[in-house]
């Protein structure tokens, strides 16, 4: 069983850092993450995107922090149930519960 949860938080610090490693790039490059929502969504959407007036970069470059600081509290927790499981931690362990 133990293994189950190693590897059930090494997903949430995976999650917690590309949602980390994300938001740092639209924070300093918003043009890179426009570029890449554009070479991923069809040209159909794209259109449909540009009609009504939805400004991606704008979407993204606003809620950047969010994602820094919830990517943060993330790795943070994870890094708390990793370490205290692995090592017996009584005190991360309550802080992760």
């Amino acid at each position: 069983m133990p293994v189950v949860r190693n590897v059930a938080c090494q997903r949430v610090q995976l999650f917690g850092g590309v949602m980390l490693g994300f938001g740092i790039t639209a924070k300093v490059d918003q043009d890179a993450i426009a570029d890449m929502f554009k070479t991923v969504l069809p040209d159909a959407k794209q259109q449909d995107l540009e009609t009504m007036g939805v400004d991606i970069s704008g979407i993204i470059a606003s809620n950047s922090t969010y994602m820094i600081v919830l990517g943060v509290i993330v790795v943070v927790v994870a890094i708390f149930g990793f370490v205290g499981a692995c090592c017996m931690v009584r005190w991360m362990l309550v802080v992760v519960s």
